[in-house]
């Protein structure tokens, strides 16, 4: 078994414990509005944006998920916030291409999501 993370890990306040609590608010918006925006891509036939916000949210809302455990090691942290970063960047120059405001609105939490990442 993983030696250290048993389920309550989190509770014993480890040394991430809060570090990432704006990240993970961030990411957790972002993966609204990336949800939001596939919605409506999808009614309006634009499929492939609509793959790149659910791709997106997908991403985000692990990453939070994973964030909120406050249980790895800060490499791993860097790493995944690098991915969430490169994921929110693509989405967002998908949805740049868009004129709808759905894709103006998903693109700009993506962007704020990606530069929060990026400062970590």
């Amino acid at each position: 078994m993983h030696e250290g993370h048993e389920h309550g890990a989190q509770e014993g306040g480890g040394p991430h414990v809060g570090t990432f609590g704006a990240h993970v608010a961030e990411l957790e918006a972002c993966a609204a509005a990336c949800r939001d925006c596939a919605r409506a891509d999808r009614e309006e036939g634009m499929d492939d944006c609509a793959v790149m916000c659910e791709a997106c949210a997908d991403l985000c809302e692990a990453a939070a998920r994973i964030l909120a455990r406050a249980t790895l090691p800060q490499e791993a942290s860097q790493a995944l916030l690098a991915a969430c970063a490169a994921m929110c960047r693509a989405c967002a120059a998908e949805c740049r291409r868009h004129d709808a405001e759905h894709c103006r609105a998903c693109a700009e939490a993506c962007e704020r999501c990606a530069e929060m990442c990026e400062a970590a």
